[in-house]
């Protein structure tokens, strides 16, 4: 490129005849060109435009009808370091306007309407670009609403349908509950009848061969099997009273119980005692229709007394029995002497006794009547505890029916749980868990307990575990489920009802979370290197409780457990709550390096120390979540 081509032209002074309006624009326009150090030759040369009209530009004699010329040379000024402002460039838009429509006033309408035309389009895209960004923002609400709709329709329809099965469970248990009662009050009845039947035979002598224990004694050990039976809850626990009782109160070598089952026609023996009936009898059964003793009772309804072998003979032929059979029997055992009690309850049989003795025994009419009403108190006992443990059965399977099969596997959080049922002598608890993820990837963990034992408060259990995860969909902090699980138990549960919970939401990987307790122990948090910590925030109050829910804090550094745990893990009859918490810090110091990051070896170590020596009488309900450390791998990457 020459000297000249470089060298800025010298413009011509502008004519006075332009109008002001040009005359300003011109000397502007000018001032701007002039500023680049650029020659028209060269601007032209380098731009799509000839030098005539890039002259009659710049002389006033000719104002650009639009901004092309004028950006160009704002945009070589920018590029070349000496831009403008926003504000001059207006400045000059606005004197090419006023220039235009004085000179060309047809073109500048023309201009007007196209910057309006313009600006019209560009709103209209950029409405259309907000139109379409909400419309995107409404279908993916609308996806989430139907998708939490469809939730709440499953979860509505499944707590309806477990609402009917419990109410139908509850119904049908409070029926035989009620069938208990009347019996129990018939057999009272009984039993007051037989005691003064019993207050009129005291008075009279008693006869001569009778128990090795006279009557006086024979009744105050029948008034402590009484009692006994009453405090027995399960099978178990009546049948060894009464094999007590024969040992005891009436001397007999031999004991057996046996429950009928109406349905098969047999007699299931629950402890047979060696008793020669059973030789030939398949799976410890007695089929109704064969002659036996216990067999005898049930059929007649009433008691059998043998105090020989030839009366056993003769009662049992009387029955029908097998001749050679009979006498194989007595030929083969050692049995003198015989008592088979039918077990009654509201006349209607469920079971017998029988006790035998290696000698020959008389039984008076008073040890007939004491028998008797032994025997009734038993059935009594049989009842209950069969009730009992059938309801057991449906609450615990029902228990089992509501925590959840597994927990999810989720990156960054390692979740183990452990849930061990009380004793089977003690009714089923409230304890539950459950762990879910929400739709924004974070971790919902929640541990309960329903006070109370039974099918009663295992249906209480499934409703606030539905209502828990239900309301965790639609508003998921901690706080937020809590105020919700209040107004729903005040409007569905009863008063008396009370439930506990605690309540997490964590953050995977970070372990960053927030907890709300309603009432419910303190969780652990241990670290690496097994230093134990118990949560100091508020406990808050058990739900359906008013008051204002709050949440707080709650991080699980990486490399560190926490545990949460029901009240069974660290309170029985034989320690308190804050011996067991304290306790539960002191196991938690004795944990090994190699256990503290295995959240499943942690609970295992934690239970078999706090549940040493001591009687499991409540449900135990543990959950771990540890938040792995940081691979060295992934440390490098973040660094680099």
């Amino acid at each position: 490129m020459s000297e000249i081509a470089r060298r800025p032209t010298e413009l011509k002074p502008l004519s006075p005849e332009l109008s002001p309006q040009v005359m300003v624009w011109a000397a502007e326009l000018r001032a701007q060109f002039t500023a680049l150090g650029m020659s028209i030759s060269l601007f032209c040369r380098l731009h799509p435009i000839d030098k005539g009209t890039v002259s009659r530009y710049l002389n006033g004699k000719r104002v650009p009808a639009d901004r092309w010329f004028l950006d160009k040379i704002l945009t070589i000024r920018a590029s070349t370091g000496t831009p403008v402002t926003d504000e001059v460039r207006a400045h000059l838009v606005e004197l090419q306007m006023a220039a235009l429509k004085v000179a060309h006033p047809h073109e500048y309408r023309v201009r007007k309407v196209s910057d309006a035309l313009e600006i019209a389009v560009t709103s209209w895209k950029e409405a259309e670009r907000y139109a379409q960004t909400l419309e995107h923002q409404l279908t993916e609400r609308t996806r989430t609403l139907q998708d939490l709709s469809t939730e709440t329709e499953r979860l509505r329809a499944t707590w309806d349908h477990d609402r009917t099965r419990y109410h139908e469970e509850i119904t049908h248990l409070t029926q035989e509950l009620d069938l208990a009662r009347d019996r129990a009050r018939r057999a009272e009845h009984r039993i007051q009848v037989l005691a003064d039947l019993l207050d009129q035979l005291e008075t009279q002598q008693p006869a001569q061969g009778e128990f090795a224990a006279d009557i006086t004694h024979v009744r105050l050990n029948l008034q402590a099997a009484t009692a006994l039976l009453a405090e027995a809850l399960t099978l178990e626990q009546v049948v060894q009273a009464i094999i007590n009782v024969g040992h005891t109160a009436l001397a007999a070598d031999h004991s057996a119980v046996a429950l009928l089952d109406p349905n098969r026609a047999v007699l299931t023996l629950l402890s047979n005692g060696g008793i020669p009936e059973l030789e030939g009898a398949s799976g410890g059964e007695i089929s109704l229709s064969r002659s036996s003793v216990m067999t005898m009772a049930v059929n007649s309804r009433r008691p059998v007394f043998a105090e020989s072998p030839g009366q056993l003979r003769a009662q049992l032929m009387d029955a029908w029995g097998d001749e050679d059979e009979i006498d194989r029997i007595i030929e083969h055992s050692d049995e003198r002497a015989w008592v088979g009690l039918p077990l009654l309850a509201a006349g209607r049989a469920v079971g017998a006794l029988r006790f035998s003795f290696t000698r020959p025994q008389k039984v008076s009419q008073e040890e007939g009547v004491l028998l008797e009403a032994f025997a009734g108190q038993c059935a009594l006992a049989v009842e209950r505890a069969t009730l009992f443990e059938r309801e057991h059965h449906t609450a615990e399977t029902l228990q089992r029916s509501l925590l959840p099969d597994s927990l999810p596997v989720v990156r960054g959080l390692v979740l183990a749980q452990r849930f061990r049922s009380g004793s089977r002598h003690v009714q089923v608890g409230g304890d539950w868990y459950d762990v879910f993820v929400l739709p924004n990837g974070r971790v919902a963990t929640v541990v309960g307990d329903v006070m109370g034992k039974g099918v009663k408060a295992a249906a209480a259990m499934g409703r606030i575990r539905d209502t828990v995860r239900a309301l965790a969909l639609t508003n998921p902090p901690p706080g937020a489920v809590l105020t919700g699980l209040d107004r729903v138990l005040e409007t569905t549960e009863e008063p008396e009802q009370i439930a506990t919970l605690a309540y997490m939401v964590i953050e995977p990987g970070t372990g960053e979370g927030t907890l709300a307790l309603a009432g419910y122990p303190p969780p652990l948090l241990l670290s690496p290197q097994g230093v134990p910590l118990l949560y100091e925030g508020e406990q808050g109050t058990p739900l359906g409780w008013p008051t204002n829910r709050r949440q707080f804090r709650f991080c699980v550094p990486p490399g560190h457990t926490a545990v949460f745990y029901s009240d069974g893990l660290v309170k029985n009859r034989k320690r308190g709550l804050d011996v067991g918490l304290a306790e539960l810090c002191s196991v938690a110091t004795e944990v090994p390096p190699e256990i503290s990051g295995s959240p499943h070896m942690l609970l295992d170590f934690l239970m078999d120390r706090m549940l040493a020596g001591h009687e499991e009488d409540d449900d135990i309900s543990v959950i771990a979540i540890h938040v792995p450390p940081p691979s060295p791998s992934s440390e490098k990457g973040n660094n680099q």
